[in-house]
């Protein structure tokens, strides 16, 4: 008799786009795997390419050294070159410029519906939602461009349902059931309390005119 091993869960898989790979995609993947390590989400899968770039490229050392102040090591981080393959298999795809999530939808039809800007995703700033290319520029630069992606992760991963787990979710329903349960046994001892209030009210007002019938009665 064979036993029926459960299946193993398949991960849901973000990507992240930029252009050669080396600096904002392996920069928001580290941070994103810190992030969702701290809230405890296990089931997603970080993946990152770049739309001009090659295989294998390390990190820029300016972004290298922005994530070590950050206490997230991108050293072994190795660029790749956005495929149809990654497209069809990411369940979400998250740019840092229109260049690249126009790039993604002209090369394939499956990252329409599935692919947008992160900033624009998050909803972080409704202002400016493009990531600039630190790609040459200073190490302020590159800190800047960390802070725009951190405020963005973190506001995707706390408010966005794509990364509540089931647990997450789970508990979400519960919190909000017991909300309600609260409202309505909030609502009730006022209603008891209106109705026996009314209940002596009435009470009080028979034995009034029963008394004063009696002393009628006694008069006459």
């Amino acid at each position: 008799m064979s036993l029926l091993l459960p299946k193993k869960k398949k991960k849901k898989i973000v990507l992240f786009l930029c252009t050669g790979d080396t600096c904002r995609g392996p920069m928001a993947q580290g941070y994103m795997k810190k992030a969702m390590e701290e809230r405890g989400i296990k089931d997603i899968e970080i993946k990152t390419a770049g739309i001009m770039t090659s295989h294998g490229l390390i990190p820029t050392q300016e972004a290298t050294l922005v994530m070590r102040n950050a206490d997230v090591d991108i050293n072994g981080h190795r660029s790749a070159v956005l495929t149809e393959v990654l497209i069809r298999k990411a369940d979400l795809i998250l740019g840092m410029s229109p260049l690249q999530t126009q790039y993604a939808k002209r090369l394939s039809e499956e990252a329409i519906g599935k692919t947008y800007l992160l900033k624009e995703y998050a909803e972080s700033d409704l202002k400016n939602y493009q990531i600039n290319d630190p790609m040459g520029a200073t190490l302020e630069v590159y800190k800047r461009v960390y802070r725009e992606m951190k405020l963005a992760i973190d506001k995707m991963l706390d408010t966005k349902e794509f990364f509540a787990g089931p647990a997450a979710t789970k508990a979400k329903k519960k919190t909000a059931t017991a909300s309600r349960k609260k409202s309505s046994d909030g609502k009730s001892p006022s209603r008891s309390r209106t109705s026996k209030s009314k209940t002596s009210g009435n009470s009080k007002s028979t034995r009034t005119t029963a008394s004063r019938s009696r002393r009628k009665a006694t008069a006459s």
